[in-house]
């Protein structure tokens, strides 16, 4: 059987990405053409990025780098004005490299708005709210009507979305004279059109998390998809995620030499520091008699605990149970926690008998988690992981110099991690890593030692240098 052209090869995803399900008849090939023909024309006329000189200590001139959100955060935060405050990966990065001279300004797609709408975060970088809506690229507000859903919003055709924010993209990145665009995330539609970008502007990509579906046909769906703006990006970031290594040698075509190291985590050590323990129990009142375990998260509906990469602290709380029920009185948990799961969650501490035990503050400021951080003996992530480098609140523990447990997402991954360590998924077997490693006399302040010990990999100084060496490089092509 002889391969396709080259063009069909090339827009096979958006065919897919423009069909409402799997099993939809496909555009015939005229199609493909047509719309291969319109895309080039449209995205040729963009602009051209600005000449940049390498030198072997970096940049000859300031970068101007775009960050792409990879997501909607329409009805995250409500107003959406208050996303301007939080401090995400995406807004630590450009305060880290504002910090080296660069600028920065970071892309969201947006269902809300009809036209581009620019803010300024508190870090001082923009921040663009792009619209979804395209009216000749099949994307007309009229087939992507919003309706509210309990994690924000939905639309009736979103397969639509993701070209339709990228065209709107490039004219702005036009505007702001880019010379690198950075996604945040690969597994997601707004990636799968991304190789329109890279046409124009050198591009790379970051895991941050996710994993290719188990299904057969939904694997098969994600890799046509992703794989041309996968191959389109000079650089894939990401740590030492072992299963996301392999799977990009050999499910996505990624050679190693294209994977760059770089941790997504990241933390201001100017507010992520340890407090006096003994003050910061006695601020929020916790018994320093007790192990006192703290769990910031985000609390998804109990119907979700059963996805494999979900935040899960219905689980978190299954264990702890088990671990006070074999003796572990000692044990008193406090959750900062917040989502659409949080009265749901409220009612399963209740239905366990572990009121008496579980406190819940709900959402907890950002500049005060330090405090919470220093009052407790251990940070408990309700996620499942490989290696314990993943997640805010992960680094965030470290630099505080407070050891973190999380779930193993393999049955074969190791149990002791350097800051911490990893418990079963099996509520018996979790509850007796956990009580283990409670009561081994100075386990928890040897484990917050290497945890302070690698916070340094994740400080704002060493991510702004490491993202200006892969953008140099990148560059320079």
């Amino acid at each position: 059987m002889k391969p396709a052209p080259p063009v069909i090869i090339t827009f096979l995803p958006l065919r897919l990405l423009l069909l409402p399900k799997l099993g939809t008849p496909m555009p015939g090939i005229g199609f493909s053409l047509f719309l291969d023909i319109i895309l080039r024309k449209r995205m040729a006329t963009f602009f051209s990025p600005s000449c940049l000189i390498i030198g072997d200590e970096g940049p000859s001139q300031d970068l101007n780098v775009g960050v792409v959100v990879a997501e909607i955060l329409d009805g995250r935060f409500v107003p959406w004005e208050k996303s301007l405050e939080w401090e995400s990966y995406i807004d630590l990065y450009c305060l880290g490299l504002m910090k080296r001279g660069h600028n920065c300004i970071k892309y969201v797609p947006s269902l809300a708005v009809s036209a581009t709408q620019t803010y300024h975060h508190k870090f001082g970088h923009l921040v663009k709210r792009i619209p979804v809506y395209n009216r000749w690229l099949l994307a007309p507000r009229s087939l992507l009507r919003i309706r509210a859903f309990s994690l924000g919003y939905t639309t009736i055709f979103r397969q639509a979305l993701g070209p339709a924010f990228t065209v709107n993209m490039m004219r702005e990145a036009k505007k702001d004279g880019l010379h690198v665009l950075h996604y945040s995330s690969y597994y997601t539609s707004f990636f799968i059109p991304a190789f329109l970008a890279a046409w124009r502007l050198p591009m790379v990509t970051q895991y941050t998390g996710g994993m290719l579906p188990t299904n057969t046909l939904r694997r098969l769906f994600w890799k046509l998809s992703i794989l041309p703006s996968l191959k389109a990006s000079r650089a894939v970031l990401l740590g030492d995620y072992y299963s996301e290594i392999r799977s990009l040698i050999s499910d996505l075509g990624v050679s190693r030499a294209k994977q760059e190291f770089f941790n997504a985590p990241v933390i201001d050590s100017n507010v992520f520091h340890e407090f006096d323990k003994r003050a910061a129990q006695e601020n929020l009142g916790f018994n320093p008699k007790k192990k006192n375990i703290l769990c910031v998260t985000y609390i998804p509906p109990k119907s979700r605990r059963s996805e494999l990469l979900a935040k899960n602290p219905y689980l978190m709380l299954d264990i702890i149970e088990r671990a006070v029920r074999t003796g572990g009185d000692e044990i008193e948990l406090h959750v900062a926690g917040w989502g659409v799961g949080l009265d749901e969650f409220r009612g399963y501490v209740r239905d366990d008998g572990m009121t008496n035990r579980v406190h819940i503050f709900g959402h907890v400021e950002h500049t005060q988690l330090p405090v919470y951080y220093s009052a407790s003996d251990l940070l408990f992530v309700p996620y499942r992981l490989e290696t314990l480098n993943e997640g805010s609140a992960t680094v965030e523990a470290f630099a505080c110099g407070r050891p973190v447990a999380a779930f193993k997402r393999n049955s074969t991954d190791q149990a002791e991690q350097l800051g911490g360590f990893l418990v079963e998924t099996d509520p018996q077997l979790g509850a007796r890593t956990l009580l283990d490693r409670l009561r081994k006399p100075g386990y928890l302040e040897g484990k917050g030692r290497e945890g302070l010990a690698l916070a340094g990999q994740f400080t704002l100084d060493f991510a702004g240098k490491r993202l200006e060496e892969i953008y140099a490089k990148a560059v320079e092509g």
